[in-house]
């Protein structure tokens, strides 16, 4: 088994791959539904809804279409959700996860002497597909 790492991941969206990233954070839970009746000794559960949300920090690239297109998204007016799939092995589908993204946050920051830097969030419309 080989190990991931920032060199064999890749971020794409809407089928183009972000140039630039410094991180990636996806988060999935599950709600869990007491289902214990009246009578019973142990509790017990059964699971609910899925929330997947994330965020992120891109390195701006003016010449990258893809984290251009990214930061625009939040201005379009656009009700159409792009597609976020995060690859942790560019050259494989296995490890790669994908789904329509609405983004709830892009940000630009700008320190003197560093890059410039682009923070998202996101929040996954819908289930994801792909796998570990």
């Amino acid at each position: 088994m080989a190990i991931k790492t920032a060199s064999t991941a890749e971020v794409r969206f809407d089928g183009s791959a972000i140039a630039k990233i410094r991180d990636i954070t996806l988060n999935i839970s599950r709600e869990l539904l007491d289902e214990t009746g009246i009578g019973d000794n142990d509790k017990t559960f059964t699971y609910g809804t899925r929330n997947t949300s994330g965020s992120g920090t891109l390195l701006y690239d003016s010449a990258d279409s893809a984290t251009r297109s990214l930061m625009n998204t939040i201005l379009s007016d656009s009700s159409e959700l792009p597609t976020l799939t995060i690859a942790l092995d560019d050259s494989s589908t296995v490890g790669t996860i994908e789904g329509s993204v609405a983004l709830s946050q892009v940000g630009i920051t700008v320190s003197t002497g560093q890059l410039v830097s682009v923070p998202i969030s996101f929040q996954v419309s819908g289930k994801l597909t792909g796998s570990f």
